[in-house]
């Protein structure tokens, strides 16, 4: 699922799309080399959301960070993940391609469970803390 985000600016003013994608891979990922510049970055496909006639829109995930770009790379096809960043398009042989430029992704095998996590102790209802009578003067 694609949820788009607030719009944010580059240094130089220029209006960004953002973004944040939660939901399974289509793809496995893969490192790849630009073709000007030779620089390495990690890219995986996933489906973003259908359009109203049942096609699905692709979204190909992509970071140049180091670290991310090895994360995305090792995702298999079926991984859930959510991912954050800068959404961009661009048009290639007559067609419109949507990127995000990843600047944040947690596979779901990295994200803490929530089903394993204990509510907290305390004596009184709705997890409040219970305060004692001597509780000094309150600047309010």
């Amino acid at each position: 699922m694609y949820i788009p985000g607030t719009p944010d600016y580059s240094r130089e003013g220029e209006k960004r799309s953002t973004g944040l994608f939660a939901g399974l891979t289509s793809q496995d990922g893969e490192l790849r080399t630009t073709k000007e510049g030779g620089k390495r970055y990690g890219a995986v496909s996933v489906r973003a959301f259908n359009r109203k006639d049942g096609t699905a829109v692709f979204m190909t995930l992509k970071s140049f960070h180091t670290e991310t770009a090895e994360l995305l790379a090792a995702l298999r096809k079926g991984d859930r993940i959510l991912a954050a960043g800068v959404v961009e398009t661009r048009e290639y042989n007559g067609k419109t391609y949507t990127d995000m430029l990843v600047d944040f992704v947690i596979p779901a095998d990295m994200a803490p469970s929530l089903s394993t996590a204990s509510p907290p102790a305390s004596s009184v209802p709705g997890g409040f803390a219970e305060i004692g009578e001597e509780d000094g003067e309150l600047p309010f």
